[in-house]
């Protein structure tokens, strides 16, 4: 977000439009329309939907980037001391990556504001478009989507570039454009100010979209998003009431048996996957760049082939643990072997993104279970370990076993839950949450509340040359 008229939607959704045929999601963006025309009935508003979902596979935010950062920036992964200089800082001791030149931070920034002023620019038409009687859309769903995907993003921006609800400085916030202006050059708001916004665009939505197609967000989705956005404003009987109604849903989504669950990530199976809620559509004909798509950094078969999980978080898995050797591997597909890479303890390979043209998913039914444990913990400590000990043993390593109690429970559900869902975008966010510090085994990189750095990411130096209005968070 350099400025706000490099991100405006129009401009965005002259590259993004897509068919409006049926199969729109299948096929590589044929059909633009005009910025004189914008939205003018329930096909093109159709078609600006999926313009909005196009944006979302950028790989400077839900494509790869925010999934990465979430577990370098933490305790379970790195990068190998054989790399290609790409989050090579996340390994510096003295904490020297976080800085507002930070091209990562930037990336991360400008393409959530991007996908911000898309939706921003769909809603400007809500309550302007007429139902279509010939198609199975409404309007009323279609901007129940928009609303949505605005509310995931600011969601992400106040998760990574602020601090905790509740903790600490709550006067910076992010910026929050709700409308379409390009001269727009905005203060940061409270963090209260960006969850209330957060809150208002999921009430909008909820219960309101009418497709279940995977690809686009769902209703189920907006139930996932519930459950994240109580969790992180503390209200806990709330984020557990959403992850049961995510639970409860079986006719969208099921949870991975012990069978089923180590070939979820394999292409042949993406699109059966039964834990699938949202996922972002990749094929043939719509690929990310194979040295920017998230298998070229993090599996051994990538283009850059660098960044691996620790033998310390493997070594934590017992040896019935359907994921070990199955998500995560010693031994990898490229040359040189795994063995030969300069770092002490080798490298762990994750694979579960392992060809250039995987979905990447952005929700699954077993993020609910671990919403619902974290919540639990704070409200009713017992039952938590109770169904931590079900779900594991039940669905992932059969004779798994956990009695601790008070805040080693916790660091075990959370842990648990990266096991879970390793490199798909927790993490960090989750250890900041919950206050918990950490030194990464293999760097030695440490981080706790009292570190800034910890707290929030710096607003990108471009955004404070370009817009006088803004404050940058303290110490950076």
């Amino acid at each position: 977000m350099k400025k706000f008229k490099y991100i405006i939607a129009p401009i965005v959704f002259a590259t993004f439009f897509v068919s409006c045929s049926e199969d729109f999601l299948d096929e590589k963006p044929q059909v633009t329309v005009e910025l004189n025309q914008g939205i003018t009935n329930e096909k093109t508003l159709e078609i600006a939907i999926a313009g909005l979902h196009n944006s979302m596979q950028s790989t400077n935010s839900y494509g790869a980037l925010i999934p990465t950062l979430n577990e370098l920036l933490a305790d379970n992964s790195f990068v190998s001391l054989r790399n290609s200089n790409r989050f090579a800082g996340t390994r510096q001791v003295d904490l020297s990556y976080y800085v507002r030149q930070q091209a990562d931070f930037a990336n991360l920034w400008g393409s959530l504001y991007s996908i911000i002023a898309n939706a921003n620019f769909v809603l400007s038409y809500e309550g302007q478009i007429q139902d279509d009687i010939n198609t199975t859309n409404t309007p009323e769903s279609l901007f129940a989507q928009a609303h949505a995907v605005r509310a995931m993003a600011f969601y992400d921006l106040v998760t990574h570039f602020s601090e905790v609800s509740g903790n600490g400085n709550q006067d910076l916030g992010v910026p929050l454009p709700l409308k379409v202006d390009v001269n727009a050059k905005l203060p940061r708001a409270t963090v209260t100010q960006v969850y209330n916004q957060v809150l208002a665009d999921l009430q909008a939505a909820e219960g309101k979209i009418l497709n279940q197609d995977k690809r686009l967000i769902n209703n189920v989705a907006v139930d996932i998003l519930f459950s994240r956005y109580y969790l992180a404003v503390k209200n806990y009987g709330m984020a557990d009431t959403y992850a049961q109604k995510v639970l409860s849903n079986n006719t969208f989504s099921t949870i991975a048996t012990t069978t089923s669950a180590p070939t979820m990530f394999t292409t042949a199976n993406e699109g059966s996957n039964p834990e699938t809620i949202f996922r972002l559509e990749f094929n043939d004909k719509d690929l990310p760049s194979s040295n920017d798509a998230i298998i070229a950094t993090w599996y051994s078969g990538g283009t850059y082939r660098q960044n691996f999980a620790t033998r310390a978080f493997y070594d934590k898995l017992s040896t019935a643990d359907v994921r070990r050797n199955t998500w995560f591997r010693l031994t990898g597909v490229g040359s040189p072997s795994l063995a030969a890479f300069p770092d002490t303890p080798k490298p762990v390979d994750v694979a579960k993104y392992t060809a250039i043209g995987t979905d990447v998913i952005l929700m699954r039914k077993s993020e609910a279970v671990f919403n619902q444990l974290e919540a639990l913990y704070y409200t009713n400590p017992t039952s938590a370990l109770a169904k931590l000990n079900t779900y594991v043993s039940t669905y992932r390593a059969p004779g798994y076993v956990f009695a601790g109690t008070g805040q080693a429970l916790l660091q075990e559900i959370l842990f648990q839950k990266d096991v879970e869902l390793f490199l798909e975008g927790f993490r960090y966010r989750d250890l900041k949450r919950n206050n918990l510090g950490f030194t990464n085994p293999q760097t030695g990189v440490a981080l706790d509340p009292t570190k800034y750095q910890f707290k929030a990411f710096p607003v990108p130096q471009s955004e404070m040359l370009s817009n006088p209005n803004i404050a940058q968070y303290p110490g950076y």
